[in-house]
């Protein structure tokens, strides 16, 4: 069960098509043996208590009812056992016999049989032979001789002139359908087996028809959570009319986000420029100021102190001016220990008087990615400047590993043993303007999200409150793109 729970849609069409299917053929194919099988065993008791019957109206019954030991030699009962030979050979039986109601022979085509011989397997057929007393000839069931092979016997009363039945006729004959049933059970076998395939390659094609656009579906779905939404949401000309809806109203989610993101950025786009302007002239004028002061004087550090929050406002109109308008990835085939050792060491100084230590781990499967050189430097320095924030006073530490992601990527992974943040926190991280922090803008993992986007990756992030937490970056591989420059 749990297996089923998580396999793909595909496989749980083909399993629960194939689970229908085979059963019914298989119920199918066993109805049908049972059916011949039951059709060739009566029809061949029949067969046998019609010869019982008619061998009954070949003799006398007082005459063979009064066979007694040690008249095998006489002409009368001779006479009799050659006409239950020829019955039996015009017939193809395996042997006939008459006997009374003490199951004794009276009569026999085996040899060696003396009159007054017990049957003792008559005792299991007691139940025919009872019906053929109250005047219904009947068939045995199948039984085994004693030379392995299966047989079945039907029997017939010999009346008297009175109605009382004084003695039977058995017919034996073996059960050569059986040979017959053997085959079509290898037939009916190969039937169901070739039935699962045809049903396993018919469970594939439907399966397949259903799953490969509800798989684009979730591409598409997939891209526009990753915030690729530049292209229309298509699913082909395979899909059913209610998977075509779904894309169209999934296509139509895409066209609202991209528009509300697109409002959004010209908002701050227009916000930033109507900012920056007046912000230049004020730094300008402080500037000039400065220089008509005394040095030294508490006029020039109020001017002083101006230009600093002038440049820290330029810094904050820049960053909504970078996430308004991104600049356009250039990508490279890139060493992935080169740029997250560079980015290491821009922040080593802060590290230490922290106590922190980075530590990276990018084995050389995992060393070749493709994206912008200096966008992604900007990106890692925006995950260890993160995490350094984050991290405890003491013994505090950020860890890089790499790895091939199942899809082929590279999975970057950077966890630090901070403070974590709760449920509600991660869910909103990479929202524009949202931030934990009292000095910061929330630009920042909105920043790093887009310019992951651009450079045709994605970014991931898990969290517990006083547990650390770990951004887990994907990238496409330098294999999996060759370099065109």
């Amino acid at each position: 069960m749990k297996f089923f729970s998580h396999s793909t849609l595909r496989t749980k069409l083909i399993v629960s098509y194939v689970a229908f299917v085979v059963p019914i053929l298989a119920a199918s194919g066993f109805f049908y043996y049972e059916t011949a099988r039951r059709s060739l065993e009566a029809e061949l008791g029949e067969r046998l208590v019609a010869v019982a019957q008619a061998t009954a109206t070949r003799f006398n019954p007082l005459i063979i009812s009064s066979f007694e030991p040690g008249d095998e030699q006489g002409l009368t009962f001779q006479s009799y056992r050659k006409s239950l030979l020829m019955i039996r050979d015009r017939t193809n039986l395996k042997r006939l016999y008459v006997f009374d109601r003490g199951y004794r022979c009276l009569l026999d085509t085996e040899d060696g049989i003396p009159v007054g011989t017990q049957y003792a397997r008559l005792h299991f057929q007691e139940r025919e032979i009872q019906a053929c007393i109250e005047g219904k000839p009947s068939a045995s069931v199948l039984f085994q001789g004693e030379d392995g092979v299966y047989y079945k016997s039907g029997f017939a009363g010999l009346e008297d002139d009175s109605g009382k039945v004084v003695a039977f006729v058995g017919a034996d004959a073996s059960a050569g359908y059986l040979r017959l049933i053997a085959g079509l059970e290898k037939s009916i076998l190969v039937f169901v087996l070739l039935g699962a395939a045809v049903t396993v390659a018919l469970g594939f094609l439907l399966a397949r028809t259903v799953s490969r656009p509800v798989s684009r579906l979730v591409s598409e779905a997939e891209n526009i959570g990753h915030g690729r939404m530049n292209s229309p949401v298509e699913i082909g000309e395979a899909g059913t009319r209610e998977l075509a809806f779904l894309a169209g109203a999934l296509d139509r989610m895409r066209e609202r986000l991209s528009q509300r993101e697109e409002n959004q950025r010209l908002m701050v786009a227009g916000v930033a420029h109507e900012v920056r302007n007046p912000l230049g002239g004020i730094e300008l004028f402080a500037s000039l100021a400065r220089q008509e002061v005394k040095t030294g004087s508490e006029c020039e550090q109020y001017l002083n102190r101006v230009i600093e929050e002038v440049g820290s406002l330029k810094t904050i109109v820049n960053h909504f001016l970078e996430f308004a308008r991104p600049a356009p990835a250039n990508p490279a085939n890139l060493d992935l220990s080169q740029v997250i050792g560079q980015t290491a060491d821009l922040l080593s100084r802060d590290a230490q008087a922290k106590g922190a230590r980075i530590t990276w781990s990018i084995p050389p499967e995992a060393s070749g990615v493709r994206a912008d050189g200096e966008q992604l430097s900007r990106v890692f320095l925006n995950l260890f400047t993160n995490a350094l924030e984050a991290l405890p006073q003491e013994e505090g530490r950020i860890e890089v590993t790499a790895r091939k992601s199942s899809k082929g990527e590279v999975a970057i992974e950077v966890a630090d043993n901070g403070s974590g943040m709760d449920e509600e926190t991660v869910k909103k991280i990479f929202n524009p303007f949202f931030t934990t922090r009292d000095n910061g803008m929330g630009l920042g993992l909105a920043i790093v999200k887009k310019t992951l986007e651009e450079n045709s990756g994605w970014i991931e992030v898990q969290s517990q409150a006083g547990r650390g937490t770990r951004f887990t970056v994907f990238l496409p591989a330098t294999a999996n793109v060759p370099d065109s420059q």
